[in-house]
């Protein structure tokens, strides 16, 4: 896992080099301050596309190799992919996905995590550590990761359902409640209209379910300004989208 942790040192070699005989290069044929700065960012956009590139090309024959069972070139690749660019998303993805397969979840886990580290909005990151963890029944853990993805991508129909559904898996029925909510006027908006009568369908049942500890059903004007706020909170699916969806219930 070194490798991981340590992947991005080539590219950023690489990237200095080209750096630097960028700024030569313009100071040489005697440009100024700012000739010499439009140099460098030309140089860094070049070398970090190439990198990606190449990091993308390396992925998409790491999964190539994994599909045909040639598991230990594929994370050959998937590991040289990394170094190019440790900033690529997809390439964490599969060597985790490898590493799960194999059987390794602790490697897996430590994959996605450094890509949490390295790669900014990596919802997918958050997505399959979730899943590792709901399936060694650390439910917490994979909830507190699905709450991160939802704030990240709040208008992901599939993320909330998801979210959704591990709540009710660990008896969170108001923070449940509040995210069936959300995905109804998500649904409704997005003019999903099967979408959205599934989850009022699933709303009802779990408030016929919470019952008086349901915001939005406790009586009008003895709600108090607390229930006030949760119910309007409820009603809002563009609002603060991480684990408050939790504490409705509380």
């Amino acid at each position: 896992m070194c490798a991981v942790r340590c992947g991005g040192a080539a590219g950023a070699v690489r990237r200095a080099r080209a750096l630097a005989i960028a700024l030569a290069a313009a100071l040489l044929h005697g440009a100024g301050p700012a000739r010499a700065s439009e140099a460098v960012g030309w140089a860094t956009a070049q070398a970090v596309g190439w990198a990606t590139a190449q990091a993308a090309e390396l992925t998409r024959q790491a999964g190539a190799r994994a599909a045909a069972g040639e598991a230990d070139v594929a994370l050959a690749r998937y590991l040289e992919a990394v170094r190019f660019d440790a900033t690529y998303g997809p390439a964490y993805l599969g060597l985790g996905a490898l590493y799960e397969r194999a059987g390794d979840l602790r490697e897996a886990e430590r994959t996605y995590t450094v890509g949490l580290d390295h790669v900014r909005g990596f919802v997918e990151g958050h997505r399959a550590r979730a899943a590792l963890r709901a399936r060694e029944g650390r439910r917490d853990e994979a909830i507190a990761d699905l709450e991160a993805a939802v704030a990240l991508r709040g208008d992901d129909a599939g993320l909330l359902q998801e979210l959704a559904a591990a709540y009710v898996a660990a008896g969170a029925l108001p923070a449940a409640l509040g995210a069936a909510r959300r995905l109804t006027a998500l649904a409704a908006q997005a003019g999903d209209s099967a979408l959205a009568a599934a989850a009022r369908t699933q709303a009802r049942a779990l408030s016929v379910l919470i019952g008086e500890a349901d915001p939005v059903r406790a009586g009008g004007r003895d709600r108090g300004p607390v229930r006030r706020a949760l119910a309007a909170h409820a009603a809002a699916p563009g609002r603060a989208q991480t684990g408050s969806l939790r504490r409705e219930g509380r």
